[in-house]
C-alpha cells in the first residue's frame, strides 16, 4: 500500500480543496460550501430555461435518438441489470473462497471482466447526455462552481492564463474513487481520527451541515467500517480489508436478514387459527423474485417435495388432481396404517 498516495488525498479531504500544478502555477480548487451550492441551482434553472428555448433536447428525446439510431435500448438496461446479479453472486463467491487464493484470484479477474461489460452497457444510456437541456445545465453548474472555487494564493484565480475548462478537466480527473475511500476509511491514521471525533466532536471543525461532499462519504464508509467491526458475525481481518470479499460479507448478511424478516412475516401469518394446524400454507407472492424467496423458506425436505411435484405436473398432460401425488400418497397410506393401528389397539 502506498502510504504517501493515500495520506495525500487524506489531507485533501480535511482540508477540502484540490492542488493543481499548472507549470510554474498552483491552483487551489476548494470544495463548494452551501452558498456556494445554493447559489449554483440558480446557474442551472437559467442554463437550462436558455438551453430549452434554444433548442435542446429533453431527455425523453435523447431516449427517442438513441432507440432510432440504434445506440440505445431497454434490452441494454435489462443486460446490466442481468450483469450487476452475476457481479453479486460473484463477490459472495469471492466472500465464501477468501482462502483458497487460486480460486479467488479467478473469481476477481471475472468480476472486473463482468464490470467492464456492465459499465458499457450502462453508458450507452448517457452517451448524448451532454446534448440535453439537462446537460447542458449541470455542466454550465459544475463550470460556474469551479470558476468561483478557484483560488491562487488565497485569492480567487482571474482565469488569465488558463481556462474554466482546463482546471475542470483536472479536477474530474482526480475524483475520488470507491476504493480510495474504504482505504482510508479503515486505516490510520484517519481511523484514529474518526475514533477520536466520536468522543470529542469537531470532525472537521464545522457543522454536519457544512462538510464537502468528500468529507461526508468518508465519514459514510468510517461509520460502514464500524458496524462491519462491531458485527458479532464480524469477518475475518483480512476479509475486511478485500473490498470485494467484504462486499461479498455484506451480500450474505443482508440476504439472511431479508431471509428472517420473511421467515418472520411467514410465522406471523400461520398463527391465524384458521390455518395454525394446516400441514401445508400456501403464500401468494406478486412476482417471481418474491415467490423465490417464499420458495427459500422452505427446509430442503419441503423443496424436495415441491420439486417432485412439479416434475408430476410437468409430465402429464392431463389434469393432476392433489391426491396423485407420491408425497400425498405416501401420508395417506401413513395414516391409514395408523387408523389401521389405533383400530386393533382399541379391540383389545
Amino acid at each position: 500500500m502506498d502510504h504517501t498516495f493515500y495520506d495525500k488525498i487524506l489531507y485533501r479531504i480535511i482540508k477540502g480543496r484540490l492542488s493543481i500544478r499548472l507549470g510554474d502555477l498552483v491552483l487551489y480548487v476548494h470544495e463548494p460550501d452551501s452558498n456556494i451550492i445554493d447559489e449554483s441551482y440558480i446557474i442551472y434553472d437559467e442554463a437550462y430555461k436558455k438551453a430549452y428555448f434554444n433548442g435542446s433536447y429533453v431527455e425523453s428525446q435523447i431516449l427517442e435518438l438513441l432507440m432510432e439510431h440504434e445506440l440505445w435500448s431497454p434490452f441494454d438496461d435489462k443486460k446490466a441489470d442481468e450483469l450487476e446479479d452475476k457481479i453479486e453472486e460473484l463477490k459472495v463467491a469471492a466472500f465464501k473462497a477468501f482462502f483458497d487464493k487460486k480460486k479467488l484470484r479467478g473469481i476477481k479477474l471475472s468480476l472486473r471482466h463482468l464490470e467492464k461489460h456492465m459499465i458499457k452497457y450502462k453508458s450507452k444510456k448517457t452517451v448524448w447526455d451532454h446534448l440535453s437541456c439537462e446537460g447542458v445545465a449541470q455542466f454550465a453548474r459544475s463550470a460556474w462552481i469551479i470558476e468561483n472555487t478557484t483560488f491562487y494564493k488565497d485569492k480567487p484565480y482571474d482565469w488569465s492564463k488558463y481556462s474554466v475548462s482546463n482546471v475542470m478537466n483536472i479536477y474530474n480527473e482526480n475524483r475520488i474513487v470507491a476504493a480510495t475511500y474504504r482505504e482510508i476509511a479503515r486505516s490510520d491514521p484517519w481511523r484514529m481520527m474518526w475514533a477520536n471525533s466520536k468522543k470529542h466532536g469537531n470532525l472537521f471543525g464545522g457543522p454536519a451541515c457544512e462538510m464537502t461532499n468528500d468529507q461526508l462519504t468518508l465519514c459514510s464508509y468510517s461509520a460502514m467500517y464500524d458496524n462491519v467491526y462491531e458485527s458479532t458475525d464480524s469477518p475475518n481481518e483480512k476479509v475486511i480489508k478485500d473490498d470485494d470479499c467484504l462486499d461479498g460479507w455484506f451480500i450474505v448478511q443482508r440476504r439472511k436478514y431479508e431471509k428472517d424478516k420473511k421467515q418472520r412475516e411467514v410465522d406471523d401469518l400461520i398463527k391465524n387459527p384458521k390455518i395454525a394446524n394446516s400441514q401445508e400454507v400456501f403464500v401468494v407472492a406478486s412476482d417471481q423474485q418474491a415467490a423465490n424467496e417464499v420458495y427459500d423458506l422452505n427446509n430442503p425436505i419441503n423443496r424436495g417435495v415441491i420439486k417432485a411435484r412439479q416434475e408430476k405436473i410437468n409430465s402429464s398432460d392431463d389434469y393432476i388432481s392433489f391426491q396423485e401425488f407420491n408425497d400425498v400418497k405416501q401420508e395417506m397410506h401413513i395414516q391409514h396404517v395408523e387408523q389401521a393401528s389405533q383400530s386393533i389397539r382399541g379391540r383389545r
